[in-house]
C-alpha cells in the first residue's frame, strides 16, 4: 500500500470512513487508481471520471466510456476496461489454501478428473488458474459467487469458459506474470486475439 494515495471523490470518501481501516485504505487506493488510469487514457480529470464504485457491487462508468472491472490480492492491483462487458480476477501464485477441498466443492466432475492425475504442486497451480477464471467469469456477468462458481466451467488452458445454466460463453485470457496468475473475461462477440496489458 502506498504511502501517499490518489484522489478520489467525495462520495467515495464517504464510503472510506464507513469501512473498516484496513478495508478502507484498499477502497481508497484502488479507486484512486482507476481515476488515474482512466485519466491518463482520456485526458480527463481524475475527479471528473464519472465513476460509480460502491463496495462490494460491479464499478460503472457513465454512458460512452464502456466497461470496467477490477480485482486485488494481497500486493497486486487489476483494473480490466474494455468497450464490452468484462470481469477480471488476480490472485498470488503462491497462496495458501486447501486445495483438493475447494476443487471438490466448487468445480465439476470432469474439472475434478483433469486434477486427479496431476502432483500436488501441479494441482494447486490449476486451482488456482481455475479460480481466478470463474471469478473473472462471474465479474462479467455481474453475479454472485454464491450461485455461480459451480455454474462456469472452463477447460484447463482453452480460451472459453461457458455457463451450464444460463448458457453464457466468454472469451478467456489466463496467464502468469511473476507471482500472480490472472484471468480476464469479455465478451465472445469481441474479435480480440490478446487484449493490452499494461504494467505500473
Amino acid at each position: 500500500m502506498p504511502s501517499k494515495l490518489l484522489p478520489i471523490s467525495n462520495e467515495e470518501k464517504k464510503w472510506v470512513n464507513q469501512l473498516t481501516t484496513s478495508r478502507g485504505q484498499i477502497y481508497h487506493f484502488s479507486r484512486g487508481c482507476i481515476r488515474n488510469v482512466m485519466s491518463n487514457m482520456t485526458g480527463l480529470d481524475p475527479l471528473a471520471i464519472p465513476l460509480k464504485a460502491d463496495p462490494g457491487k460491479p464499478p460503472l462508468l457513465g454512458e460512452g466510456l464502456g466497461h470496467i472491472s477490477i480485482s486485488h490480492c494481497a500486493d497486486a492491483l487489476l483494473i480490466g476496461w474494455s468497450e464490452k462487458k468484462i470481469g477480471v480476477d488476480i490472485e498470488r501464485k503462491d497462496r495458501k489454501f486447501q486445495a483438493q477441498k475447494l476443487s471438490k466443492r466448487f468445480f465439476t466432475k470432469d474439472e475434478n478428473f483433469e486434477i486427479e492425475n496431476l502432483s500436488q504442486s501441479k494441482a494447486k497451480e490449476n486451482i488456482i488458474k481455475r479460480w481466478v477464471v470463474k471469478e473473472a467469469s462471474i465479474k462479467w456477468q455481474s453475479g454472485k459467487i454464491s450461485t455461480n462458481l459451480t455454474q462456469w466451467v472452463w477447460k484447463s488452458n482453452t480460451s472459453f469458459a461457458y455457463h451450464k445454466k444460463l448458457g453464457y460463453k466468454v472469451k478467456i485470457f489466463n496467464n502468469d506474470f511473476q507471482k500472480w496468475t490472472y484471468a480476464i473475461a469479455i465478451d465472445n462477440s469481441l474479435k480480440i486475439t490478446k487484449p493490452i496489458i499494461c504494467i505500473n
